[in-house]
């Protein structure tokens, strides 16, 4: 009892200080000679004193997820603008290179043309030479300036400057033997002879200078598939399994003709790993650029991106209480929630093996990605594709809804790995990464 009569003081005392803070007010208004007068108790001041606190409050925590999502989405569009301009800065350097690579083939092709001139020029000046029959220099006969074979002469010495090449001579060790043939006077021959020398030390520099560029080339190459081969290990792809699906399937192109023959000498395939057989830049740069264009095509068949384009995750993969009756289960996907009727989209290249009604799954499509690679659309308002479909990643696919054993408007997409579940959010993570470097 002595506990209860302290509560009940208390409590008596707390009413006489709200009493004091807000008394009984009345207010008087006067209507046309008439005076109302009405009474505010306490109980009522602490009432429109709780509804201000409340509006107030909704209104500083309306205010503050407001800012919050505002700071988000800068940030999502700024990360958005970070990979475009890494993606414009990639595409921007591979454009140059392969720019340095058309200079350098210019380049090769002036040079070699200039030898080439040079060469058929002491060939002829030879053929005019060789007769047995001593003859005045200056009598030689012009050869006809229009017989070239459309390569530019270059800065030839001025005793020859009349002489165009007909057609390509052989290099190196033969132009010293026709050099040294000529009976033409001894600093016609030394000015020819250095001319080709010079040009032939041009031609070794550049070829040089293109074999690093390539090999440049080649190890950035290798690396932009090592990051691709690494991001999707995370999720149990294997790159190279993938570069040789794609080769074989781009063998068995449909619409080739079997009418005529194929054939050619057997030449075994060297171990990627093994570099041993390709003795050139040229060579090693066209198989690392064959390896990664095929990984870049089947890429396109894993499902790497989001099947909405904004959403939010209501239950994640794994282990879980059934929302309908409770029970320990496991999930095998991941529900995304979003307003109903949002465009689902498909993840990756496929075909569609399934759409229609899945029992549980309400509106159901599955679509084979090919290398065991199978995702699941479920609970859709309306299925868009049928059975047998080619679809490609974004392709609108089906509308998202509340069919079958749903508790409220969602997607459940699901990822199988040769018929395991496996969870979707990993695909889509390791996507975030390989379709920046792509």
């Amino acid at each position: 009892m002595g506990f209860l009569r302290k509560i009940a003081e208390r409590m008596a005392s707390f009413w006489g200080v709200l009493h004091r803070v807000f008394p009984e007010r009345q207010f008087l208004i006067r209507d046309h000679g008439r005076v109302h007068c009405f009474t505010l108790g306490t109980v009522h001041q602490l009432g429109v004193v709780g509804v201000i606190a409340g509006c107030v409050l909704w209104a500083l925590l309306a205010t503050a997820a407001y800012v919050d999502k505002s700071i988000t989405l800068a940030n999502r569009e700024s990360e958005i603008d970070r990979q475009v301009s890494e993606l414009n800065g990639m595409k921007g350097e591979y454009q140059a290179a392969f720019s340095r690579l058309d200079e350098f083939k210019g380049t090769f092709n002036r040079i070699t043309c200039e030898v080439s001139d040079i060469q058929d020029s002491l060939l002829k000046i030879a053929q005019r030479n060789a007769e047995p029959a001593k003859r005045n220099p200056n009598d030689m006969p012009k050869l006809n300036p229009d017989a070239g074979n459309g390569c530019s002469p270059g800065a030839l010495p001025q005793n020859v400057a009349g002489v165009r090449p007909a057609a390509a001579a052989p290099s190196g060790p033969d132009t010293d033997h026709i050099v040294g043939s000529l009976p033409a006077p001894g600093s016609e021959r030394e000015a020819l002879k250095q001319k080709v020398d010079e040009l032939q030390e041009g031609l070794e520099k550049l070829k040089a200078s293109h074999g690093a560029f390539l090999e440049h080339s080649a190890d950035i190459t290798a690396s932009r598939y090592g990051t691709l081969a690494k991001t999707l290990a995370r999720v149990g792809v294997d790159a190279q399994s993938l570069v040789e699906a794609e080769a074989e399937r781009q063998m068995r192109q449909p619409g080739q003709s079997e009418a005529y023959g194929r054939g050619g000498p057997f030449v075994a395939a060297h171990n990627p790993g093994n570099n041993s057989m390709l003795a050139t830049p040229v060579a090693l740069f066209n198989d690392r650029a064959a390896r990664l264009d095929n990984l870049t095509l089947a890429l396109k068949a894993v499902p790497l991106a989001e099947p909405l384009q904004d959403y939010e995750v209501t239950s994640p993969f794994g282990a879980r209480n059934d929302p309908i009756n409770s029970m320990s289960g496991i999930h095998e996907g991941v529900d995304l929630g979003a307003p109903m009727g949002t465009p689902v989209t498909a993840t990756g290249d496929g075909r569609v093996v399934f759409a229609g009604w899945g029992d549980r799954y309400g509106n159901l499509i599955e679509i084979d990605h090919g290398m065991g690679l199978h995702t699941r659309y479920a609970h859709l308002s309306r299925v868009l594709v049928s059975v047998g479909d080619r679809v490609t990643r974004g392709k609108p696919i089906g509308l998202l809804g509340e069919t079958g054993r749903t508790t409220g408007p969602h997607l459940h997409y699901e990822v199988r790995v040769d018929g395991d579940p496996t969870n979707p959010m990993k695909f889509i993570t390791a996507g975030q990464d390989v379709l920046k470097n792509q």
